[in-house]
């Protein structure tokens, strides 16, 4: 196996007796039943179970499921629990591909029963489930081939810590703690000895999905409904705020983009934080989803588009950078 098959393997703990058994009793209908209930499409469906059997009958990668079951166990409902970003697993074969179907399968009754217990309204829940099919989506545009894509981002879902309301996805971190906190302040910038501003502080971490519905009344509709919803999933005794890392807060879009674009609208909500991270990779896998396609046969149908090649091929970088504003609707 790979090399990033042998470090998850490394990072994740021994697999539970509980968990093997799991995997080893899951039967092809419950499988069948279980994927249909997360909105997979028939032929996805058979193709999945078709290689369930090739998990099971390998002491290798039926380990290394239960091992991920484990993990997604021990950690769900811990927001501060390490989650490191493993690459795809498409190189090893059909059920590498398949994994994080099976691994999302597999949890799924858990985490549908947190979800319930931590009163997460239905809608919300079944909006939640359908990230695996956004990613599932991507996969097939990006490569022409079923599979998840960025299969670590479903640890998030399962482990109860991530969910799809209105346009948007609400992640629950702990600011400069979870392995998914933004860049923030500098240590030495009074900010961040204000509420909802210090380590440890929670916040909503906001994530952007593919081909989100960004404009004002749709936001406005989201926000209002999230701010509902968490309030009684993730209560917060203090302020809160809600911070966005993504090159969508590449703050030189304001100046490319028509003023009254919803990206730029959208951009605008937030205040930024000092400092930017190189996003040349993140912005070309997000905006033209053409893996492996050099800059010059990159489409420029958009105003975006065009900005983005024309930025990158003059030698400058894309910035990644941190947004923020007050979740709550607290003032500082």
């Amino acid at each position: 196996m790979s090399a990033e098959v042998e470090a998850m393997r490394t990072f994740w703990p021994t697999p539970s007796a509980e968990a093997l058994e799991r995997v080893a009793d899951f039967e092809d209908g419950e499988l069948a039943q279980v994927l249909d209930a997360m909105g997979l499409k028939g032929e996805h469906i058979s193709e999945i179970v078709a290689h369930w059997r090739s998990v099971q009958d390998s002491a290798s990668w039926a380990s290394l499921l239960a091992a991920g079951l484990t993990v997604v166990a021990r950690d769900r409902g811990n927001v501060d629990a390490a989650l490191p970003i493993w690459p795809d697993l498409d190189e090893e074969g059909d059920v590498g591909r398949l994994f994080y179907f099976y691994l999302f399968a597999l949890c799924f009754s858990d985490t549908l029963i947190f979800w319930r217990s931590n009163c997460v309204p239905e809608n919300v829940i079944d909006s939640t489930i359908n990230v695996l099919v956004q990613h599932t989506a991507t996969h097939l545009r990006k490569l022409g081939t079923l599979g998840v894509d960025a299969g670590w981002w479903m640890l998030l879902v399962l482990r109860g810590e991530l969910l799809s309301i209105g346009s948007l996805e609400f992640h629950h971190v702990n600011l400069g703690v979870g392995t998914l906190a933004p860049e923030w302040y500098s240590t030495d910038d009074p900010l961040v000895r204000t509420p909802g501003f210090r380590r440890g502080d929670s916040s909503m971490g906001i994530h952007i999905p593919q081909g989100a519905d960004l404009s004002p009344a749709a936001v406005d509709r989201t926000l209002r409904e999230a701010r509902a919803v968490i309030a009684r999933v993730w209560p917060g005794a203090t302020r809160r705020l809600a911070t966005c890392r993504s090159w969508m807060m590449e703050d030189r879009l304001a100046g490319a983009l028509a003023p009254d674009s919803n990206l730029v609208l959208f951009l605008e909500r937030f205040t930024l934080v000092p400092g930017w991270v190189n996003g040349d990779e993140d912005v070309v896998d997000f905006v033209f989803r053409l893996p492996h396609t050099p800059l010059e046969e990159l489409p420029q149908n958009t105003t975006l588009e065009r900005f983005v090649v024309a930025l990158l091929r003059s030698g400058e970088h894309f910035h990644v950078r941190t947004g923020w504003f007050d979740f709550d609707g607290v003032s500082p």
